[in-house]
């Protein structure tokens, strides 16, 4: 009998002994999980303040370019104006020259209108990537989560 009470002995030890290996493994788990969505919270909000950066830069930018076409077209309108009052239109010669300036200046603010729309589109483009890597940020299968905690 008394080798029996010394076996339970020996086995309720060696569990107490397990459990508390279990124990540290789980608040190792627990602290490696706190680790990570530290780090993962950081991210997520350098990504969102990036992204309100960017937002504001755009809104900017948007006021700025209204401003200048606004300007431009005054500017435009003005040029004309007192380029028509110091012109000779009466003559077939007079309204060819003037027809030849307009065609230049058309294929000025053509060519100027598609050097906006090329902006345009890489304004798009980094706008784009900036949204993309912020939904990166928030989800849980992102490279950026998968980094080890320092």
């Amino acid at each position: 009998m008394t080798q029996e009470i010394t076996r339970w002995l020996t086995e309720i030890r060696t569990l107490q002994q397990q459990l508390e290996a279990v124990r540290q493994e789980r608040d190792q788990a627990y602290q490696s999980a706190a680790n990570w969505r530290q780090l993962y919270d950081a991210e997520a909000q350098q990504r969102r303040a990036d992204v309100e950066t960017l937002k504001a830069t755009e809104a900017t930018l948007r006021t700025e370019l209204s401003t200048l076409r606004s300007h431009h077209a005054d500017a435009i309108s003005a040029e004309l104006e007192n380029h028509l009052d110091s012109t000779n239109l009466d003559s077939v010669e007079g309204l060819r020259a003037e027809l030849i300036k307009a065609l230049q200046t058309c294929d000025q603010l053509q060519n100027a209108l598609n050097a906006e729309k090329h902006a345009h589109a890489e304004t798009r483009k980094t706008l784009t990537s900036a949204l993309g890597e912020a939904i990166d940020a928030f989800n849980p299968s992102s490279s950026l989560v998968k980094r080890k905690p320092s």
